[in-house]
């Protein structure tokens, strides 16, 4: 058995720990000899449960014209294992089922007999597999039952249906070790109550013992597991009121040993000497049946007994396997493909080829409806492939993708890099907009589409690399970032809520931080210099040696020599220099965080317990200050999280960022006070490194996408991460395609993508989608603004050239830029809706071109999928295809920083002027003399204009910037400039998005989610 197997099905015998500790010597008790045992007639049972799986069969098969398949693996030529396999099969074919046979020869690989094994998982005509054991030496059996997809384990040795057996209240094994299950079988059709009774197991194989333990505990008996280890087996099996025999010795377990009226259960099978049979030998049990017989009430015989109960068992085992594929297979809107359409070269290929990817099939079709039902709807009517499927078709290896539920995976990102080191980039696409409207442009539904039309209907090579949504929108009004319709990741339910905990990771180091900022202040200002540095290093054995956080922070205040291993021999300037942060609580800029949208938490105030007041009053400072709280996605640590390029680069990154200065009159001189300072960083990184693995899930229409951080466009750049596009890139080798999605419009996710994404990873984008749409391009033209919950004015509805040709300059100003000022070339993609007439999706495409767009197409990804955006993804191929001059950045990092910043707005806002407040301006001076000047900008204003006034539509131009305030993100690489009035936390609107949300418990499905 596989090892994780035989863990898990040892923890059957954990409940057992107590019993074994109270065992008692008894004296071996006299055999009454008045009494005879009722024998448990195993040929009669098993052939009536044989019987009722017959008559449940021909049921299946009128029904839904299903035989349930029964595969067997057979590996040499013993005599033993053929005859039982013959009796399985004849068996199989009496009770109406299908069966298969794969017998192979004993020279055979164990890589064979795996390969035989998937071809039986991807086989729809087979729903329970069983390897015949014992398997050859040379054969890891293990390895092979480890191989059987837990929904075909007919044998029940699957490690997910021995862990679900062993723990209480979960879900139900798909199947159960058919003798430990026909043990049960046994018990309950002759009438023996379990519950409440006390059970002894003798013997805990993995194939018996424990499993049988499992079941009797899930019963509701007690029980107790005996063993070669034992002390005194004989008084503990004298307590038993069901005693279950199976240690392989024949008549272990005398009379003498047995309660008085017990049951006995014997599942061994031995022979022994009788030289009055023909053969010289004679089958008996694990219990001495003469002598139990006399004491026992009831007991099975061997032969007679558990024997026949086995194929029984087995046969009910595949019954029941088959009718939960049916039931899978039966729901509305299922999709067509799944992992038995992959094809058997297909699998093959991915075990064997050394290329990073399998071949793959060239389309997968979604059964699509008309009208388009609701996002989830369509979500819960498909069924995912299996992720270790989306892995392949990604070019992932088994070794490099970690399971994390049934849908997902994380991606081992550095065992990627590391195989393909020298494997060439595919072409890299951004996805981007028109400055959004309420309406919805559908940027995350377009990146969805194009890349299930590059990889379904192109046969291209593609990966999607999208952000992780914030669940404060999801609960709030914007909703997810899934994609919609025909063009989304699936589960979304799964993508929108919580996925793989990253952002509550990133929650969990921010606040951690912040945390230990304030704790630090406090004990600064309530300890004395000496006390405090005692409390920090600790004396040990005479030395006060330094933790590397600290020893870090020693070399970067400049201490030298011996003092490095041993603080004590720090001056007392020194001692002074390391201990205090000295930090001016004015100067903070790092709030705590929280995933959801609460107004009420923008500003408050903390420090206001009784034990801290007290505290300041003795030592008269200040307990208390005010600050706030950001969304998650508004943390640096998300921005960081979205720019790191390895490990490494993370802690590094985490250790730079700085939450707040040190007084100017101290003895650090108003210096920046950083996580390493505060001697964070390294948790921080422990926080989140799971986090910086890339979680993997899919399109609806199967295709692998790399969903990955998710930082605020406005205060951060609004992008998915370095570490998911680059291995996106060299996964989809150099004639593939890697779509990615930048947040808001092509103003602000788009710039901040070129200017800082690309700069920090060394990216190189080949394309740009700008997508728009008819509805908020008439916004853009001054159509009537749109109310929330009020009907859409008529100019959305029926046909405005005037108005939507005014409109078009918005989008012609957002292609211009990415091809004039990045030397990338832009497609166009009108997203497409029902009300838009031919005319009107003509002038969108023609205002696009004229802008200087390669293409200009429409697509209907939304309501077809991928077959409706086939047009933009050729459009795409020809794009990366095409000879351009070399991308570019907008501004050199060199430049000083308001130059940096009058670029940004006068050549991508179309601003006139920009201004500075006193503060901007202190703030960008002071950043510029610390060294800080060469880091690229990243600018937050309204997403929903060209300028900071989100009520200009269009394209307006002459307007002022007003840079009210600077901030250094040193950790994540950058400055940021609050232009106009942004809030770092939404609040709820009057009617939030959770009214709508609950859960179908009868079904287990998140019903009312978009």
């Amino acid at each position: 058995m596989a090892d994780n197997t035989k863990l898990l099905l040892a923890a059957a015998a954990g409940a057992t720990a107590a019993a074994l500790l109270l065992r008692k010597n008894d004296e071996e008790a006299p055999i009454p000899s008045n009494s005879k045992a009722q024998i448990i007639d195993g040929k009669q049972i098993a052939a009536q449960l044989r019987n009722e799986v017959k008559d449940s069969v021909s049921a299946l098969k009128a029904k839904h014209n299903v035989a349930p398949g029964l595969a067997v693996v057979i590996v040499g030529d013993r005599q033993d294992s053929a005859q039982y396999v013959r009796m399985k099969k004849r068996a199989a074919t009496e009770a109406g089922f299908h069966s298969v046979d794969v017998a192979l020869p004993e020279s055979c690989t164990e890589a064979e007999v795996l390969d035989a094994v998937a071809r039986l998982n991807t086989d729809s005509s087979v729903h329970g597999i069983l390897v015949q054991l014992p398997l050859p030496a040379h054969v890891d059996e293990g390895r092979v039952l480890a191989a059987i997809s837990v929904d075909k384990d007919a044998d029940g040795f699957a490690a997910l249906n021995v862990g679900k057996l062993c723990l209480r209240g979960g879900e139900e094994p798909s199947a159960v070790a058919c003798t430990p299950v026909g043990c049960l079988e046994l018990l309950e059709r002759s009438n023996v109550t379990i519950a409440g009774k006390r059970a002894v197991v003798v013997g805990r194989s993995n194939i018996v013992g424990m499993p049988v333990a499992a079941l009797l505990q899930a019963k509701d008996a007690t029980v107790t597991v005996v063993h070669s280890k034992t002390k005194n087996i004989s008084s503990i099996v004298r307590e038993a009121d069901i005693v279950v025999a199976a240690v392989g010795q024949a008549q272990f377990v005398k009379g003498s040993w047995l309660k008085p009226g017990c049951v006995v259960v014997d599942v061994g099978t031995n022979f022994i000497p009788d030289s009055s049979r023909k053969s010289g030998r004679r089958l008996v049990g694990d219990v001495d049946f003469e002598s139990a017989s006399r004491v026992a009430s009831k007991i099975t015989p061997v032969p007679g007994g558990v024997g026949p109960m086995t194929i029984a068992s087995l046969l009910k085992n595949t019954l029941r396997l088959a009718e939960a594929a049916v039931a899978r297979t039966s729901k509305p809107l299922t999709r067509v493909s799944s992992s038995e359409q992959l094809s058997r070269k297909d699998t093959f290929l991915a075990k064997r080829s050394q290329s990073p990817r399998p071949a793959s099939p060239t389309s997968t079709q979604v059964k699509r409806l008309h009208p388009v039902p609701k996002d989830i709807v369509i979500s819960q009517a498909c069924t995912p492939l299996p992720i270790e499927r989306v892995a392949l078709k990604a070019g992932l290896r088994s070794d490099e993708v970690i399971p994390w539920g049934r849908h997902k995976a994380k991606v081992d990102v550095r065992a990627v890099a590391a195989r393909l080191q020298d494997a060439p980039d595919g072409s890299l696409v951004v996805v981007s907009g028109i400055n959004p409207t309420p309406l919805g442009e559908g940027k995350s539904t377009t990146t969805i589409g194009v890349c299930q039309a590059l990889g379904n209907c192109l046969g291209k090579n593609v990966v999607t690399t999208i952000r992780q949504p914030s669940q404060g929108p999801t609960f709030g009004i914007k909703g997810g970032a899934a994609g919609g319709g025909y063009s989304q990741v699936i589960p979304m339910e799964e993508f929108n809520l919580h996925m793989t905990g990253d952002i509550h990771a990133i929650v969990a180091a921010n606040n951690l931080l912040a945390a230990a900022l304030d704790a630090r202040i406090f004990h600064e200002s309530s300890q004395k210099d000496e006390a405090l540095f005692n409390r920090l290093v600790p004396a040990k054995n005479g030395k006060r040696v330094p933790a590397p956080s600290q020893r870090a922070r020693m070399e970067r205040l400049g201490i030298k020599g011996p003092a490095l291993d041993d603080a004590e021999l720090l001056s007392k300037e020194d001692r002074v220099r390391f201990a205090r942060l000295d930090v001016d609580p004015s100067t903070i800029t790092w709030n705590r965080v929280l995933d959801t949208c609460d107004r009420f938490l923008r500003r408050i105030e903390v420090g206001r317990g009784p034990n801290e007041r007290r505290t300041a009053e003795k030592y008269g400072f200040a307990s208390t200050r005010e600050t706030g709280f950001d969304i998650a996605v508004a943390s640096e640590i998300m921005a960081v999280l979205a720019l790191a390029s390895d490990l490494d680069d993370m802690r590094a990154r985490l250790g730079r960022m700085a939450v707040a200065r040190s007084r100017v009159d101290g003895p650090h001189k108003g210096a920046f006070v950083t996580a390493d300072d505060v001697g964070c960083a390294g948790a921080l990184t422990v926080l989140m490194k799971d986090a910086l693995l890339p979680t993997l899930m899919q399109t609806i229409e199967g295709t692998p996408v790399l969903v990955h951080a998710g930082p605020f466009a406005n205060i951060a750049h609004g992008n998915s991460s370095v570490v998911a596009d680059k291995c996106g890139l060299k996964l989809c080798g150099s004639d593939g395609f890697v779509v990615t999605e930048a947040g808001f419009g092509a103003d602000i996710g788009g710039e901040k993508f070129f200017d800082i994404k690309c700069r920090a990873g060394g990216l190189k984008p080949k394309c740009a989608v700008v997508v728009a749409t008819v509805r908020a391009l008439k916004l853009h033209g001054g159509a009537p603004p749109v109310v929330a919950g009020k009907p859409l004015p008529k100019e959305y509805s029926g046909e405005d050239l005037e108005v939507l040709g005014k409109g078009c300059a918005n989008v012609a100003h957002h292609v211009a830029c990415l091809s004039q000022k990045f030397n990338v070339r832009v497609v166009v993609a009108v997203n497409k809706f029902a009300t838009d007439t031919p005319n009107e999706l003509q002038l969108v495409r023609e205002a696009g071109l004229r802008a200087g767009a390669h293409y200009a197409v429409v697509a209907d990804h939304w309501a077809q999928g991928g077959h409706g955006a086939v047009d933009l993804a050729e459009a795409v191929v020809k794009a990366c295809a095409a000879d351009s001059t070399p991308f570019r950045y907008l501004y050199p990092l060199s430049d000083p920083v308001r130059s940096k910043i009058e670029a940004v707005c006068s050549k991508i806002y179309l601003a006139g002027s920009v201004t500075y407040s006193d503060l901007a301006s202190s703030q960008i001076d002071a950043y510029e003399a610390q060294g800080l000047g060469g880091l690229p900008i990243c600018i937050a204003k309204t997403q929903y204009s060209l300028s900071t006034d989100p009520s200009k539509k269009g394209a307006p131009s002459g307007h002022t910037v007003n840079v009210r305030e600077v901030r250094a993100a040193i950790g994540a690489g950058f400055l940021y400039l609050l232009c106009g009035d942004i809030m770092t936390v939404p609040g709820l609107p009057t009617r939030p998005g959770f009214v709508d949300i609950d859960l179908d418990t009868a079904n287990d499905r998140v019903i009312g989610l978009f």
